[in-house]
């Protein structure tokens, strides 16, 4: 028998090692998982490069090498994986998408590879280290993206990748100092590939369950509008009373029936959450308008249960592994487990990145149209059923002197985020009157540049220094996987220190408006327009200003501006005083939709004198603010700039 290597046991270093590495698996998948939608958004169809898709296969290669690896070159795959997060970061589209892609397919080799590896000989409790490095992982990411404003600090503040990395290289080179040879046993009946494709699908289920959302706070709170501080809190609460309960060994008792059952609990309310905050949107052209409805943080119950009862994602991965583990699969049964465990991930991406696309991908696209529950539904059953083959042994969630000593880590990452997202919390200054006030539309394309790089940074800079009163944001797709579950609105009005209003929320799977405001917003409130293909809205609020209400709107229509939308958001301003209407309108100045607007709307840049702008196309502008009859309209014009592909329009009106 060749010689495997394992990793020295029950040692701190381990956990922490897991921790970091699966911190960079949700990390290394995100981006490039965003880095491949960034290349379809760029130009609005299915790139060529969704082949890159293949490089969550690797695990293929395994079948190749049927005693598996050694251990260095296990510990050379962690080293790839440490670099090549900071390494993407720096790099344009292409180059991240590269390096992401090689990052994750080493990923998705060494996971299995350390399954058959590095646990051999470590018997009843061989998946606590590993679900303890899960839980950590958890908590870093909950702390990076809430220093972050809801993106992941490290992408931000690129020296953090890399002290990252190189406390993982630190782990890396003391545990390939102290390798030691494995414990050579006698393996066991060899488990059928049928229960262990079963338990591998369930360990990526359960890694995809947690990317879905929980890895990142904001995305559950876009999901329903819940507030995103109380959101932490409450998640930050469970993990930490989990990590407690779990570390006491109180959990050893816990019998099979009880694990479905909580399995099966946390399934229901999570899909009931979703389809309370979806939207039924009825066929008929007369039903639109159609408002969202508003839900009472009671009618949130189902959501804040779902919240409660996440740690199950942590127990179900925990049991999988040991369960794995138990039986000493060969290489090859892992690898080929681990290939269609990394098929069922794949698939749960593209479904979930269809709920909102679905009118540019053909034939597959439309079906996921208002699904999203179902893609979360899939995700937990893969994650969920598997546990059905576990056998449950009292040893098997004790938890060892290591994993211990991982909990007060995990307890102060958590603390330091919900401290952090209190006290960060934007509290913008009473607006002093003044003699203008400054609205700006900016269509932000989802927070990235005219050439694909991910720029919430320089979006945040150019708004920045047109001092704006007033933004409406379009294509403000947020807390999806397309964007790396990041949150470009919380970013930017953060930022700018302005009160926000989001909208539709996440789960009716509609591109995303956004209301910054130096004044409060009264009101706010998001409606549908009527869409035979991807559906749209546009959100109401209203401000005060020198004593004189203002009714705002935000919209992005449909592709190439379908008059029926248009003819209902003039149907919802009809009869209203003093409206400002601003947004990507998806029609110019020769359209019908445009002469029916001007009917009852002024266009602030004509009313201004139609100032020219250098490097566009003035004939054919299709992002506009238009305002009531005779508001004082004293200066307009359009900002071309590399930092969105579509231009910025501030107007300064009179108030």
């Amino acid at each position: 028998m060749d010689k495997n290597y394992s990793l020295p046991k029950e040692r701190a270093g381990s956990a922490v090692f897991f921790g970091l590495l699966f911190l960079l698996f949700f990390q290394l998948v995100s981006d490039f998982v965003e880095t491949i939608y960034t290349f379809g958004l760029l130009g609005t169809n299915i790139p060529p490069e969704i082949v890159s898709v293949l490089l969550f296969f690797t695990p293929l290669i395994l079948l190749f090498f049927r005693r598996g690896l050694p251990y260095r070159v296990i510990l050379a795959l962690a080293a790839v994986v440490a670099l090549a997060h900071p390494l993407e970061v720096m790099l344009d589209p292409k180059g991240k998408m590269l390096v992401s892609g090689l990052g994750v397919g080493c990923l998705f080799v060494l996971l299995p590879l350390l399954l058959v590896n590095k646990m051999r000989g470590k018997k009843g409790n061989a998946g606590v280290e590993m679900g303890a490095g899960l839980a950590l992982a958890l908590a870093f990411s909950i702390l990076l993206r809430s220093l972050g404003s809801g993106s992941d600090l490290s992408l931000l503040s690129p020296w953090l990748s890399w002290l990252l990395a190189l406390g993982l290289l630190a782990i890396i080179v003391l545990l390939a100092q102290s390798d030691r040879p494995a414990q050579i046993i006698e393996p066991k009946k060899p488990v059928s590939f049928g229960v262990a494709v079963s338990l591998c699908v369930g360990i990526l289920g359960a890694l995809a369950v947690l990317y879905f959302g929980f890895v990142s706070p904001t995305v559950l709170a876009r999901w329903t509008g819940v507030d995103y501080r109380l959101v932490v809190v409450v998640l930050s609460g469970t993990l930490a009373l989990y990590a407690i309960v779990y570390s006491g060994n109180r959990l050893t008792r816990l019998s099979k029936p009880w694990v479905l059952a909580w399995n099966v609990l946390f399934l229901l309310a999570g899909v009931i959450a979703i389809l309370s905050n979806q939207v039924g949107f009825p066929p008929a052209s007369s039903a639109y308008p159609l408002d969202q409805p508003v839900l009472s943080l009671w009618q949130q119950i189902p959501f804040f249960l779902m919240l409660l009862l996440s740690p199950i994602t942590l127990l179900d991965f925990s049991l999988l592994v040991g369960e794995l583990l138990e039986h000493q699969p060969t290489p090859r049964a892992v690898a080929g487990g681990f290939s269609l465990g990394a098929l069922f991930f794949l698939v749960i991406i593209l479904g979930q990145v269809s709920t909102t696309v679905y009118d540019y991908i053909p034939v597959a696209g439309p079906w996921f149209r208002d699904r999203f529950w179902l893609v979360f539904l899939i995700a937990g059953l893969g994650m969920a059923l598997p546990v059905l083959a576990v056998h449950l042994k009292e040893a098997r969630l004790t938890t060892p002197g290591s994993g211990k000593n991982t909990w007060p880590v995990l307890a102060a990452a958590l603390l330091v985020s919900v401290v952090w997202v209190i006290i960060s919390q934007p509290v913008p200054p009473a607006p002093a009157e003044g003699n203008v006030l400054r609205v700006l539309t900016y269509n932000i394309q989802q927070g990235y540049s005219a050439d694909g790089r991910r720029n919430y940074a320089g979006q945040l800079e150019l708004i920045r220094s047109l001092k704006p009163d007033l933004v409406g944001l379009e294509e403000t797709d947020v807390a999806r996987f397309s964007g790396g579950n990041a949150d470009v609105v919380r970013t930017i009005s953060q930022g700018l220190n302005m009160y926000v209003y989001y909208g539709p929320r996440t789960v009716t799977g509609t591109f995303g408006i956004a209301l910054l405001s130096r004044y409060p917003l009264h009101n706010p409130r998001t409606f549908f327009m009527y869409s035979s293909a991807e559906q749209t809205a546009a959100i109401q609020a209203e401000i005060t200003v020198n004593g004189k209400q203002y009714e705002i709107l935000v919209t992005h229509l449909g592709n190439d501006g379908p008059i029926i939308q248009q003819q209902q958001v003039l149907s919802r301003l009809a009869g209203l005083q003093n409206v400002i209407a601003l947004g990507d309108f998806n029609f110019d100045q020769t359209t019908d939709q445009y002469k029916l607007t001007t009917q009852a709307l002024e266009d602030a840049w004509v009313t201004a004198g139609s100032p020219a702008t250098a490097d566009l196309d003035m004939g054919h502008l299709i992002d506009h603010i238009f305002i009531s009859p005779g508001l004082p309209v004293q200066m307009a014009q359009y900002i071309a700039s590399p930092a969105s592909d579509h231009p910025a329009l501030l107007a300064e009106l009179v108030p």
